[in-house]
């Protein structure tokens, strides 16, 4: 039997979440999605770090999260490797780890 993903909606994911490279959970971040529009918490600038950008939104997917930019188009993938845990590549050497923060 196939195992088909579930898309988990917008309530769901919110909340805080924590994000860290996986090689230095010292750099932490966290940061809180918001269902109504979409949007995130003012400590979302803490991304910009490891992203380049400051994601504007965020859209969930089957398979993850996108996190996108001002134009709408997506910034990064946010993978995810199980429940309230998502990881993106970034380079060949840093892995951004996101995960459901604890409060």
């Amino acid at each position: 039997m196939a195992n088909s993903l579930l898309l988990l909606s917008p309530a769901q994911l919110a909340g805080n979440w924590t994000f860290y490279p996986q090689d230095d959970v010292d750099q932490a971040c966290t940061v809180r999605l918001i269902a109504e529009n979409r949007a995130f918490s003012p400590e979302v600038k803490c991304l910009q770090a490891w992203l380049g950008e400051v994601p504007k939104s965020w859209s969930p997917t089957p398979d993850g999260l996108f996190l996108m930019g001002n134009d709408g188009t997506d910034i990064v993938h946010m993978n995810r490797i199980e429940p309230g845990h998502y990881e993106v590549q970034l380079g060949a050497q840093r892995i951004l780890v996101m995960v459901r923060a604890n409060n």
